[in-house]
C-alpha cells in the first residue's frame, strides 16, 4: 500500500484540482502554520485538501471534522472509493455509535461533536498531525469552540496543523484567531459552479402553524415539485430533483404527497438509515427514472447529491432560538437566511446549467436574514457551558473565541449546571460534570442517565433516555404512546432506536453511577416504562415539571405557562413531566410528556420542594400565608398570622411595585420634594436627587421608619412623608435650609405669598402669584438660591384673576402696564391704579382704606 495518495488521480475533474500544489507548498513551506481554504460549492475541496493535508505533513493522522454524521460518512465513502480502498484503511469515519477505522488510517472523518469531546479527553490531540475544520460557515457552536480551542492547542504544540476552511469565509475574523497559532496562509479554489436560473412559484396564504410548515404549503411545494420534475425531464436526459424543506416531519409529509401525485420521492435526513443514507448519495443506476430527493439542511453543504440540477426550495430552516425569560429553548422554524438559500441552490448547478425555484413570495425572501446567525448567539448554551468549564476556561473567559456567547444566557445556563452539580460556584468542572463528559448527551440527558439507574432499572432508563433524546415526534405529545409505538416491529424507526438503547445501555454500564436499586415496582410493562420515561424527564428537565391549571394548560416549575396538543390523551392527569416544550409566538407548547404524580416529582428533586411564609399588602391591608412550591408551582397555601418580619418585605414590595403613590397624594410632602429637587439642580451636593426612582433607591435612609409604621398597621396615606424626607437634609444645610431655597416670599406690601417650586422632572423657575398693587415700588427682579432661580410673578387683579406674567416687575411697571392699567381702573375703580406705580405705596387695601 502506497504511504502517499495519488493526488492527481483524486483531483480528476475536480475545480479544486488546480489549488492544490498552491496548497502543498503553504503546508510544506512552514509546517504547523494554519491555512483558511475558500472554495465554492462543488468544487472538491472537502474531497483534495485532506489527502493533500496528509502528504504534506507525514506521519501522524488527520481530522476532518463534518457539521453532520451524514456528512462524514458521505465524505469518507468518496475519498475511500477514489482510492480505491475499503472504508477503514487508509480513510476512515468515526459518528455517534459507528466507527470505521484501522491502525492504518490517515484521514478520518467525525463530526465537530466527537472531535470536540476527544479534544476534552485528549488536550494535546496525541497522534495527530493536523486538524481539517470543514464548512465553518455554518456557525455551529461546537465547530466555533473548536477553533478556539485547537488555536491553542496549535499554539502550545507548535507542530499541529490546522486547515479551516468553507465556501463562504468572514476571513478577516479568522485570520485574527488564527494568527496566534502562526502566520496565516489562505488558499482561494475554483468554482464548479455552472449558472443556475431562479424563479419563483409563489404561495399566497399562511405558511406556518405551532408545528412548523402548514400541511397545505407543503401540499403546494410538493406540486411543485412534481410538475417541475416533469418538465425538467421532457427530454432524453434524466436529472433528479432536490427539495429543501426545515425538518423530517416536513420532508415525509411532502414525499408522501409526491407518492399520491405519481412522483418518485425519497426522504434525505438523519433519521434514516445509514444504508438508505448511501442509497441516495450513491450515482443511480442507468435507467432509474428521476428521483425527488426530499431533503433537511443535511444537503445544504458537504454532500453531493448526484444527477441533479433541479432545486425545489421551501424557503424555511429550523434554527435554535433561546428564549431567557421564559425558560424555553429549541428549534424555531424561521425564514431561511439568503446565505443558507443561495448555498441551496447552489446544489442544481454542479453538473450542468441548473435552476431553483422558490416557493416563498419574492417580498418575503428579500426580507430574509442575509447571513444565518451563529448558534452561539441563539442557543441554548448547558452543554457548550460544560465544555468551556472542561477546558478551564469557565463562561469562555480566557478564550478567544469568534464570538463570545451572549453574558446574560451564559450565567443563566451556568446556574443550570450548578443546579446538575457539573460545575461548582466559580464555573470550574466537578467530579459529576467530569462523568458526564463521558456520556455523549446533553448534561441534562447524562444527568437523568446516571441517576436514574437508581430508581428504574437500567433496561427502562436506557429505552427512556433514547425516546428523550431521539428527535421522534410524539402525537398529543404523549411520550409513552411514542415508546410504545417505537417499540412495535412495524415502526419504521425500530432500528435506530433499538440501536440507541444499546448505545445507552453499554453507556450505563461502562459509568461509575450508582448500580441501580430495586425501585418502585408496577404492574403492567406499560406502567413501569411510564415510570421511567418520567423519571429521566423530571431528572434531566426538572424546571419543566408541570401541574394542570386549567384543561390543556399547565403551569411549569420554572414559572412559564405552557399548552398541550388539542386532545392530548395526557391532560387527564394533573401532573406531567415534561420532557420538550417549543415557542410558538406568544405561547409555549409542550411537545413531549409523560405523567407523574407529585410523590415522584419530590422524590427526585426535593431540593426545589420549599415551604415559605410570605404577606402581601393589597388594598391597604396585610396578609400572610406559608406555602408550600416546587418551584414556581404552588402546591399549598394556608393563612398564618402577620408578625413584622413578614409584614415589612410585604410593604416594601409593594413600594417596588407602586413607588411612591403608595402613599396617595401628600403636597406637604411633594412641596418639600421640589424644594429639595431645585436645591440639588442649582446647588449640587450635598443635595441628592429627588427623582422617584432615586428616592426608592435610597429608602433606608428616610422611609424606614415609615414602613414599618405601615407594617405595623398605620395606613399608608396617614403617615407623614413630609416629616420623613426631612431626614434627606444636608446636615451642613440644616440651619439655613429655609433660607436658600424658601417656603414664602415677603413682597413690597408686606405680604408674604407662598412660593411654588417646579415639579421635580422640570427646570423652570419659581412662581409667586400676587395682585399687581402689592408689587408698587418693586425695583429689581427677584431671584432665590443665591441667585441662580429666577422667581415668575403672576400679577393678578383685585379679584385674583391673571393680569400678567413676568420675572421682570420693574421693566412690566415701565411698559406692558400702561395697558393693563387702562383696561382695568374703569372695572376696579376702587384700586388704585397710579400712572407712576414705582413711587407709589405698595398695598392690598383700596383707596378708601388705603386714606384712612
Amino acid at each position: 500500500m502506497s504511504e502517499t495518495f495519488d493526488l492527481e488521480s483524486i483531483a480528476a475533474a475536480l475545480a479544486f484540482g488546480s489549488s492544490r500544489v498552491e496548497l502543498a507548498d503553504y503546508l510544506g513551506q512552514q509546517p504547523g502554520a494554519p491555512v483558511i481554504v475558500q472554495a465554492p460549492p462543488g468544487s472538491g475541496k472537502t474531497t483534495i485538501v485532506p489527502p493533500v493535508t496528509a502528504d504534506a505533513v507525514g506521519a501522524g493522522k488527520v481530522i476532518v471534522t463534518q457539521p453532520r454524521r451524514v456528512a462524514a460518512r458521505a465524505a469518507a465513502r468518496r475519498l475511500s472509493s477514489l482510492i480505491g480502498e475499503p472504508l477503514g484503511q487508509r480513510v476512515g469515519y468515526a459518528v455517534r455509535g459507528e466507527r470505521k477505522v484501522s491502525g492504518e488510517t490517515r484521514i478520518e472523518f467525525v463530526t465537530a461533536g466527537l472531535l470536540l469531546r476527544r479534544l476534552l479527553a485528549d488536550p494535546e490531540m496525541s497522534g495527530v498531525s493536523a486538524v481539517v475544520l470543514d464548512e465553518v460557515h455554518e456557525r455551529s457552536i461546537d465547530t466555533d469552540l473548536l477553533l478556539a480551542m485547537l488555536v491553542q492547542v496549535a499554539e502550545l504544540r507548535g507542530d499541529l496543523t490546522l486547515v479551516v476552511m468553507s465556501a463562504t469565509l468572514e476571513a478577516g475574523d479568522l485570520r485574527r484567531l488564527l494568527q496566534a497559532a502562526g502566520p496565516v496562509r489562505e488558499v482561494h479554489g475554483h468554482t464548479a459552479q455552472h449558472p443556475v436560473q431562479e424563479r419563483f412559484e409563489g404561495f399566497s396564504g399562511a405558511r406556518t402553524n405551532d408545528y412548523g410548515l402548514r400541511t397545505d404549503y407543503l401540499e403546494h411545494v410538493a406540486k411543485v415539485a412534481v410538475q417541475e420534475t416533469r418538465a425538467n425531464n421532457a427530454q432524453d436526459d434524466v436529472y433528479d430533483t432536490l427539495v429543501f424543506v426545515p425538518g423530517v416531519r416536513e420532508a415525509e409529509t411532502v414525499a408522501g404527497r409526491i407518492g399520491t401525485l405519481g412522483g418518485q420521492a425519497l426522504v434525505l435526513h438523519g433519521q434514516i438509515p445509514p444504508r438508505a443514507q448511501d442509497e441516495i448519495l450513491s450515482e443511480p443506476a442507468v435507467g432509474t427514472p428521476p428521483r425527488i430527493i426530499v431533503a433537511t439542511a443535511i444537503a445544504e453543504s458537504s454532500l453531493t447529491v448526484p444527477r441533479v440540477n433541479l432545486v425545489i426550495d421551501a424557503g424555511y430552516a429550523r434554527e435554535p432560538r433561546r428564549d431567557t425569560v421564559r425558560g424555553v429553548s429549541g428549534l424555531m422554524t424561521v425564514v431561511a437566511s439568503r446565505a443558507a438559500a443561495t448555498q441551496r441552490a447552489g446544489r442544481a448547478g454542479r453538473l450542468v446549467p441548473g435552476t431553483v425555484v422558490r416557493t416563498l413570495d419574492e417580498r418575503s425572501f428579500a426580507a430574509a436574514d442575509p447571513a444565518t446567525t451563529a448558534e452561539i448567539r441563539t442557543a441554548d448554551l448547558v452543554q457548550a457551558g460544560l465544555y468551556l468549564a472542561a477546558w478551564g476556561t469557565p463562561r469562555g473567559e480566557g478564550l478567544e473565541l469568534w464570538q463570545q456567547p451572549p453574558a446574560e444566557a451564559m450565567r443563566g445556563d451556568e446556574q443550570v449546571l450548578r443546579s446538575l452539580g457539573a460545575v461548582d460556584a466559580e464555573g470550574k468542572i466537578t467530579a459529576t460534570g467530569r462523568r458526564m463528559l463521558q456520556i455523549p448527551a446533553d448534561p441534562r440527558t447524562a444527568r437523568a442517565l446516571l441517576d436514574g439507574a437508581a430508581h428504574c432499572s437500567a433496561d427502562r432508563i436506557a429505552r427512556a433516555t433514547a425516546v428523550l433524546t431521539g428527535g421522534y415526534r410524539a402525537e398529543g405529545a404523549d411520550a409513552l404512546a411514542l415508546a410504545q409505538t417505537l417499540e412495535r416491529g412495524d415502526h419504521r424507526e425500530k432500528k435506530s432506536y433499538a440501536a440507541e438503547v444499546r448505545r445507552f445501555e453499554a453507556l450505563l454500564n461502562t459509568s461509575q453511577s450508582p448500580k441501580p436499586s430495586s425501585g418502585p415496582t408496577e404492574s403492567t410493562h406499560a406502567g413501569s416504562l411510564n415510570e421511567a420515561l418520567a423519571t429521566v424527564m423530571i431528572l434531566a428537565y426538572p424546571q419543566w415539571v408541570a401541574r394542570r391549571m386549567a384543561p390543556g394548560e399547565y403551569l411549569l416549575a420554572s414559572g412559564t405557562r405552557a399548552q398541550l396538543p388539542p386532545g392530548s390523551p395526557l391532560q387527564q392527569h394533573e401532573y406531567l413531566a415534561v420532557g420538550e416544550v417549543q415557542r410558538s409566538g406568544p405561547r409555549t407548547l409542550i411537545r413531549l410528556a409523560a405523567a407523574t404524580d407529585l410523590e415522584q416529582v419530590l422524590q427526585l428533586e426535593p431540593q426545589l420542594h420549599t415551604r415559605d411564609e410570605r404577606a402581601t399588602f393589597r388594598a391597604g391591608k396585610l396578609s400572610a400565608r406559608r406555602i408550600e412550591r416546587f418551584g414556581a408551582i404552588e402546591l399549598a397555601s394556608h393563612p398564618v398570622p402577620v408578625t413584622k418580619e413578614l409584614a415589612v418585605p410585604a410593604v416594601q414590595a409593594a413600594l417596588a411595585e407602586q413607588r411612591l403613590g403608595l402613599f396617595g397624594e401628600q403636597p406637604q410632602f411633594e412641596a418639600l420634594r421640589r424644594r429639595l429637587a431645585v436645591a440639588h439642580r442649582l446647588a449640587g451636593e450635598p443635595f441628592g436627587p429627588m427623582d422617584e426612582s432615586s428616592l426608592i433607591a435610597a429608602a433606608d435612609q428616610w422611609l424606614g421608619g415609615v414602613l414599618e409604621a405601615v407594617a405595623g398597621g398605620t395606613p399608608a396615606g396617614n403617615v407623614d412623608l413630609r416629616e420623613a424626607l426631612r431626614a434627606l437634609i444636608p446636615w451642613e444645610h440644616a440651619h439655613d435650609f429655609d433660607e436658600l431655597v424658601p417656603t414664602e416670599l415677603q413682597v413690597p406690601s408686606g405680604s408674604r405669598i407662598q412660593i411654588s417650586y417646579p415639579p421635580v422632572d422640570e427646570q423652570g423657575p419659581a412662581v409667586v402669584a400676587v395682585k399687581l398693587q402689592e408689587c408698587f415700588s418693586m425695583t429689581e427682579p427677584v431671584r432665590l438660591v443665591r441667585g441662580q432661580l429666577p422667581v415668575q410673578f403672576h400679577l393678578l387683579s383685585p379679584a385674583g384673576r391673571p393680569l400678567a406674567v413676568t420675572e421682570d416687575v420693574p421693566s412690566f411697571f415701565s411698559g406692558p402696564y400702561r395697558q393693563v392699567r387702562a383696561e382695568m381702573r374703569g372695572r376696579y375703580p376702587k384700586h388704585p391704579w397710579p400712572e407712576d406705580p414705582m413711587s407709589h405705596e405698595p398695598t392690598k387695601l383700596t383707596n378708601r382704606r388705603l386714606r384712612s
